[in-house]
């Protein structure tokens, strides 16, 4: 299989990459804390410099405009961002600073590196804890000039570790196999956090207020998703394209978002309709294939809640 090397020191050892889809904002200013915490899903509050937080800034309806590593530090908050929404955000962060001393910057000179692994905390000292597929994980933020030297010097290290530089096709393999998923692969502004299957790790009910909090609360307490994320084996050579319909008896009850082919068939990830968690006697199909469903990602082993 393509990648199984990589796979392995991601699960096993650790792997080193730098993340070209993500972005930094700086947040700075005296009331900086205190604006954030209305502004993201999860808790920023009582976080010490060098600690992080993984969140989701949503629309007022609700919905997930991005996902987010706050990183802190001493004098500001950095946010790790999807780089594809940073207009979107920094429109729509502008519209809710009113009287708050808060200062926005995108750093565009700013890189993110990840180490992600079992071995990651090993890897070098400072940087901010970051698991992005469940195993453990660290990243750091460095000035573009630095990145060469800094990826070199980190792999490196990985390889003393047992691990190494992983490529952007097997990191978005590992994404599917251990079943977290992507922002704007599986998950978008047009999910609901629950939908996601991300909540344990990136919403508080335990905080004040934020934007879209109202929509999140109800849905937790007086609904349920009208779909979930779900991990799948679909017994195919060939993984099955994005929006590939997940059927049961031709009724189509859910669609695939990404997969990726396995030593034996395909590993995917797919929205399930609500109402539809047993196949019945038929069983799922996806292009024809047989599926067998394999749990929400919620409870798989790639969404697992991380020491701050």
């Amino acid at each position: 299989m393509a990648h199984a090397r990589e796979l392995n020191w991601l699960q096993r050892f650790v792997g080193v990459l730098s993340l070209s889809d993500r972005a930094i904002i700086s947040v700075s200013g005296d009331d900086a804390r205190e604006w954030l915490q209305g502004q993201l899903t999860n808790q920023v509050e009582g976080v010490e410099p060098g600690g992080s937080v993984y969140a989701f800034v949503l629309s007022l309806k609700g919905r997930i405009l991005a996902d987010v590593y706050a990183l802190v530090r001493e004098d500001d908050v950095l946010l790790d961002v999807p780089a594809a929404q940073v207009s979107a955000l920094l429109e729509r962060f502008d519209r809710y600073i009113i009287m708050e001393d808060v200062d926005l910057e995108l750093c565009d000179d700013l890189r993110v590196i990840t180490a992600q692994g079992p071995g990651a905390s090993e890897v070098a000292e400072g940087g901010w804890p970051a698991d992005r597929l469940g195993v453990g994980g660290r990243q750091w933020v460095v000035s573009s000039a630095e990145l060469e030297s800094e990826l070199e010097r980190l792999i490196a290290r990985s390889r003393e570790l047992g691990g190494g530089w992983v490529s952007d096709q097997a990191w978005n393999h590992a994404h599917v196999v251990r079943g977290r998923p992507r922002f704007g692969v599986d998950f978008g502004e047009w999910t609901y956090p629950q939908e996601s299957g991300l909540n344990p790790i990136a919403v508080s009910f335990n905080k004040g207020c934020y934007i879209g909090q109202e929509t999140v609360v109800m849905l937790e307490n007086r609904g349920k998703a009208p779909k979930v994320l779900w991990r799948w084996a679909i017994e195919s050579a060939e993984a099955p394209r994005a929006k590939a319909p997940i059927t049961v008896a031709d009724t189509v009850v859910g669609e695939i978002t990404s997969a990726v082919p396995e030593h034996e068939g395909v590993s995917a990830l797919g929205y399930l309709k609500r109402g539809f968690e047993t196949e019945g006697p038929e069983g799922f199909a996806i292009d024809g294939a047989r599926a067998r469903a394999l749990g929400p990602v919620e409870q798989g082993p790639g969404v697992r809640p991380s020491p701050r």
